[in-house]
This record gives structure tokens, C-alpha cells and sequence, in this order.
């Protein structure tokens, strides 16, 4: 299949959990905090720059890179062979940062989603200083406990969210987390119920500039939207 063909999968798959969520919130009397669209960012660092092109000409416009090196040499290679879409991509980096990778991150982003610290949130903010730059960032919240998952507890984000606003350069847009790895779907949808509580509440403190909940992968981004998420990083689906 194509990308546009994986695509086009997605989007139905987005639109049957989204009715579902409707759905829900209406059963609960709730309103969702996070709307009723979700956008999707395609997780690329398994492709090439080449099929990250064909994937924007299928129609895709945000790519997401775990690794600074790659998102440099990508974004230079489009750069040279198709320039005219560089003004309407948005690289994320949606991978750990490393502080000493934050220049980098800086100049070929148009998002950090991984931010889960206090040091990384200063260091981004100086980098952008240097640059005359502004950056959107997420919190990356930790929600399954595993070891292996990087992110903040959720218990110390709210600190490291006041922290972000009183920084010139960075912008609140959200929230980000990966729920734990699980056939278990229970365990999975209470990963995002907590993404998504603490979304509501950075949303309800801090107002409509917080506007992302990420969450969400191939396996189980219909889960993470069902649950909340207005923005998912697929990849292997897209590019199978």
C-alpha cells in the first residue's frame, strides 16, 4: 500500500475512535478538553529524507525525529531537492534530548515535544535567546513507571510547567507521553487517562495556548484518541 493509502487508513481509524470519544465525554457529561480533531505527526526516524517527501506529497506536513544527527542531515537534504516545501513541513523532535543536542534542536525544529526537565527547559530558552528564536514545547510526562520510558513523574511537572512559563522564549502548547508497552488495554488507556487529566489541568491553569495532547503510536493511537489525544506520532503504519 501507499503512504496516501496508509494514510487514508489512519484518518478513518482517527474518525471512528473520535465518535467513540464523543461519545463518552457526552455519557459523562464532560466537554473534551483537547476538541475534536486530531493531527498526525509521522514518526520518520526509520525512513529516509526521500520518503519523508513522498510522504508530505501524500499529505502528511509533520514529521517527528528522535535523533538531532537525523533531523539535521533530513532537513538539509530537503533543504536541496525540494525547497519549496520546506515553509510548510514542521519537523518535532519527539526523541530524549540531550542539553549539548539543544542548538541542533533549535535551528531544524519547529516543536519540542520531549521536554522533561527543568535544566533542558533553561537550556532551550538560552539556545533560542542566541538564535532570536521561539520555540513551542511539550512536557513529556511519565505514565506507565516503566524504568525504560523517559519523561517527568507527574507529580513534579506542574513545577517544570510554571517553570516554562516564565521563560521568554518557550511556549506551553501541552502535554506529550508513551503509554507502557502492553497487550493489556486497560494498563495502555490508563496511561492516557493520566496524560489526559493532567492535560486538562495544565489547560485549565495556563488557558488555550496548551492545546496538544500527543499520545499515541501505530499499535495504539485509536486507544490514545478514544481517550484524548489531539495529536499522534504513527510510523510503521504509514510507512509500511
Amino acid at each position: 500500500m501507499s503512504i496516501a493509502d496508509n494514510l487514508c487508513y489512519v484518518n478513518q481509524k482517527i474518525a471512528a475512535a473520535l465518535d467513540r470519544r464523543c461519545a463518552n465525554f457526552k455519557a459523562a457529561g464532560r466537554k473534551c478538553a483537547s476538541g475534536d480533531k486530531v493531527e498526525v505527526a509521522a514518526a520518520s526516524k526509520y525512513v529516509g529524507p526521500e520518503t519523508i517527501i513522498k510522504a508530505y506529497d501524500a499529505g502528511l506536513r509533520i514529521f517527528g525525529e528522535n535523533k538531532i544527527q537525523d533531523l539535521k542531515s533530513k532537513y538539509d537534504y530537503i533543504k536541496l531537492n525540494r525547497p519549496d516545501i520546506l515553509g510548510h513541513l514542521q519537523f518535532h523532535v519527539i526523541g530524549h534530548l540531550q542539553t549539548n543536542k539543544t542548538r541542533d534542536a533549535i535551528l531544524y525544529s519547529e516543536m519540542i515535544q520531549s521536554v522533561d526537565s527543568i535544566k533542558l527547559a533553561r537550556k532551550l530558552n538560552e539556545q533560542c535567546d542566541k538564535f532570536n528564536k521561539n520555540m513551542s514545547v511539550l512536557i513529556e510526562i511519565k505514565t506507565s513507571g516503566e524504568e525504560s520510558k523517559t519523561g517527568i513523574e507527574i507529580i513534579n511537572a506542574i513545577e517544570l510547567a510554571a517553570e516554562i512559563k516564565s521563560l521568554s522564549r518557550l511556549e506551553l502548547c501541552g502535554v506529550m507521553t508513551m503509554a507502557v508497552f502492553s497487550d493489556n488495554a486497560g494498563e495502555v488507556r490508563e496511561c492516557f487517562i493520566k496524560a489526559y487529566d493532567f492535560f486538562e489541568t495544565l489547560k485549565n491553569k495556563y488557558g488555550d495556548n496548551c492545546r496538544y495532547l500527543s499520545m499515541g503510536m501505530s499499535e495504539d493511537f485509536a486507544l490514545a484518541v478514544e481517550c484524548g489525544a489531539n495529536m499522534i506520532r504513527a510510523g510503521r503504519i504509514l510507512f509500511k
